[in-house]
């Protein structure tokens, strides 16, 4: 298993039990004020589910040209490095929304999350992309 794999695992399982714990949280009446609402629900899709399916997409689609693995293995990290970024600042930023909705810094940090985010999908999708092929494909490829 590839160690970039192992990673996009370990974090998704940290995210999980994080997203569990403060789902539970925040049932609790006292500090019921649903903030942390959106915060739980993005670290269990995105954190959690996400960096998963990712994880195991790496480790089970064989790279097209393996002499090449150096430059592929890029993409997965920058992949690992700019989702787990972008996840981190929503998950600091989210529940004090409210109290800076209308401030410039707000804006900055919600949009730099979303296209940190949306730049690890295209690293993701890069990486990916050519791993799809047909046995036919694969076997036209290496000769």
């Amino acid at each position: 298993m590839p160690r970039v794999t192992r990673w996009f695992i370990k974090a998704g399982i940290i995210y999980f039990i994080t997203g569990v714990v403060l789902a539970l949280v925040s049932e609790i009446p006292a500090v019921s004020s649903g903030l942390l609402l959106p915060v739980y629900w993005h670290m269990l899709v995105v954190g959690w589910i996400t960096q998963v399916i990712i994880g195991v997409s790496i480790w089970l689609f064989p790279r097209k040209h393996r002499d090449k693995k150096k430059r592929e293995s890029v993409l997965c990290w920058l992949t690992f490095w700019l989702l787990n970024s972008g996840l981190m600042i929503r998950f600091l930023m989210e529940p004090f929304l409210p109290l800076i909705q209308h401030r410039p810094l707000a804006t900055i940090l919600a949009l730099t999350s979303s296209l940190l985010q949306v730049a690890a999908t295209i690293c993701y999708i890069a990486e990916i992309w050519p791993r799809l092929q047909t046995r036919n494909e694969r076997k036209r490829s290496r000769t």
